[in-house]
């Protein structure tokens, strides 16, 4: 008995000294700028995201995704709204801005990143549904594209070296989506400021009540925090 526990004793040591001794260093990057973050393990395999990178382009497969996964945790810590444009890509920081345009039909977008993925071999991005609409690859599912990192840092928003204020905008605040007319139309006559937007997802027709009349996120958000106990799954869109 005393032996078996030796031999047990042996082999727990050898593999504590074989973990201590195994050192896993970022991939070399040749970009300028690069530095690394805390380094994450989906299906085994080992990531290095980005915390800062001054350039990069990336050509690949894009795909998206969307109601099943809206409202759920992105890896920024924010609810996951399909209707927003935002994007998951693997390495960028989070919280920046990429250009991503399909080469298949020459269709552009700008996108933020706010989650982690895709992990399927071969594709480099998962836009949300609204940024896969705006360049045409929801019916298809997947498309070749390039994309650019736009800022130099997740803190601003910054193309051609100029400088958006986001705060600044118009947006709306969706309190409801029905497959009946009607239904939306007796929640839209409570509201002054409000519109119907028809959407087709997946086969199926939406009507989509939104209050609008907000030139600022701010102004939006108040505007949200205003509603929330009557309407608590409502949510900001922007309409630009």
């Amino acid at each position: 008995m005393l032996k078996k526990y030796y031999n047990l004793f042996l082999i727990t040591l050898v593999l504590l000294t074989v973990s201590c001794a195994t050192k896993y260093h970022p991939p070399k990057y040749k970009a300028k700028g690069v530095r690394y973050g805390k380094p994450y393990v989906i299906r085994g395999k080992l990531y290095y995201p980005y915390t800062k990178i001054s350039h990069f382009q990336q050509v690949g497969i894009a795909s998206w995704y969307g109601k099943e996964e809206h409202g759920k945790l992105t890896a920024s810590g924010e609810r996951f709204n399909m209707y927003d444009l935002t994007a998951a890509h693997k390495l960028l920081p989070l919280g920046s801005y990429v250009h991503v345009k399909n080469l298949e039909n020459g269709k552009e977008v700008d996108v933020r990143i706010n989650d982690r993925g895709p992990f399927i071999s071969g594709r480099i991005i998962d836009l949300s549904y609204a940024a896969a609409k705006k360049i045409g690859i929801v019916e298809k599912g997947t498309a070749k594209v390039k994309i650019t990192l736009l800022s130099e840092s997740p803190d601003f928003y910054q193309v051609k070296g100029e400088r958006y204020n986001l705060d600044k905008g118009n947006f709306a605040i969706q309190i409801g989506s029905f497959k009946v007319y009607n239904n939306a139309y007796k929640l839209s006559k409570q509201f002054r400021n409000s519109r119907i937007e028809k959407a087709y997802i997946h086969g199926n027709t939406f009507y989509r009540v939104q209050i609008t009349g907000f030139n600022s996120l701010e102004k939006a958000q108040k505007g949200l925090n205003d509603i929330k106990y009557r309407f608590p799954g409502a949510f900001i869109v922007s309409l630009d």
